[in-house]
């Protein structure tokens, strides 16, 4: 039988919540069977980044890819905080996990991904501004990867349970390019996983 792959962005916005790792552990364990492929969001260090941007006026891409490096490190973290996950940060060694058919727990580290191949993959490149959060970094990890699912992991439902896209774009729940993926082979859904008992989802 074969594994299907579930990219998981676990949002930025659940770093501050000490409940984190035991809640997404148990979310995972209550998931079917799959390669799990997690993008960590960026939390309170893009946060900080975005206050040097309002302060010191910097140049947008250049805190775009400041961004990115804090995404390396929140990878680590969420890594840390689970037994049996691992950092990959080359997507060759991605492809081969994926290919191997076998359940486990990655952390992707999306920087090298995003700096030297993404640009090059056909499909939706993105921007490289404030438009792209990982939302949008774990939907095209998913496009690329042929992935089956994608699991955007939240503080909080989408608001008035909307599924419509562009206006979960306009009220700042996904970011903006995040609707361009909304036509992709894989399905996706949203998860408030501050919500979520020890049953799961």
């Amino acid at each position: 039988m074969r594994i299907p792959l579930r990219v998981v962005k676990v949002g930025g916005s659940l770093f501050d919540w000490p409940e984190l790792p035991a809640a997404l552990d148990r979310w995972l364990g209550s998931q079917t069977p799959a390669v799990h492929v997690l993008v960590a969001g960026g939390g309170p260090l893009v946060e900080a980044i975005r206050q040097a941007n309002r302060v010191f006026s910097f140049d947008e891409e250049a805190a775009h890819w400041l961004c990115i490096d804090a995404m390396g490190i929140t990878a680590k973290m969420i890594a840390l905080s689970l037994d049996h996950a691992r950092v990959v940060g080359q997507l060759d060694e991605l492809r081969q996990i994926v290919a191997s058919q076998i359940p486990e727990c990655i952390v992707f580290d999306p920087g090298r991904f995003l700096r030297k191949e993404e640009p090059a993959c056909p499909g939706c490149v993105l921007a490289e501004d404030w438009s792209v959060t990982s939302d949008s970094i774990a939907a095209r990890l998913a496009e690329v990867l042929n992935a089956d699912e994608l699991v955007l992991l939240k503080s909080a439902e989408p608001p008035s349970g909307s599924d419509d896209l562009r206006a979960l774009a306009e009220q700042g729940y996904v970011d903006r390019q995040f609707p361009a993926f909304e036509r992709k082979r894989f399905s996706y859904r949203f998860v408030n996983l501050r919500a979520c008992q020890s049953g799961g989802e």
